[in-house]
């Protein structure tokens, strides 16, 4: 957990921060909102794929492990992003495929623009709300925890 964002919760700043990868540290708690799937995706109608189209999304540091364990068969990939969804406007306009959110690819695969690639690992990525322990019976925090996991259903 960055360390700003760790002194604006102990300091009352911030209520929540709803991460990735939190970090466990003591006086906070740390609450499981969703476990989302990343999935490979690529364009439809497009030649078999190769490194060179391949762009790889930094997902965190628990994913890069997970996918360098399990995908080599890529090779170096073409392009490397940051930002996921800056990935998938790439592949959307320039061909190719990627790593990305099921939730959010879900909209474009629908739509035709997408396809999950079959056969492809798939990875677990949850988010988590992380808020102060002495917060935890706050009337307003557990308001908060609960319209948080309807959104994220």
């Amino acid at each position: 957990m960055p360390d700003q964002l760790l002194d604006q919760l102990r300091t009352g700043v911030l209520d929540i921060a709803v991460l990735y990868a939190p970090k466990l540290l003591p006086g906070f708690k740390v609450e499981l909102l969703v476990e989302e799937q990343l999935v490979l995706v690529r364009t439809r109608n497009e030649e078999p794929a190769g490194a060179k189209d391949y762009v790889y999304v930094d997902w965190g540091p628990l994913f890069a492990a997970q996918h360098h364990a399990s995908s080599t068969t890529f090779g170096e990939p073409g392009l490397l992003v940051g930002l996921g969804p800056l990935g998938l406007s790439y592949i959307l306009r320039a061909g190719g495929m990627c790593y990305f959110r099921r939730g959010a690819a879900a909209p474009h695969i629908e739509a035709g623009q997408l396809g999950v690639v079959e056969g492809a690992p798939e990875f677990t990525y949850p988010a988590y709300a992380v808020y102060p322990e002495a917060s935890e019976t706050r009337t307003d925090i557990q308001e908060a925890l609960r319209g948080l996991k309807q959104v994220v259903k």
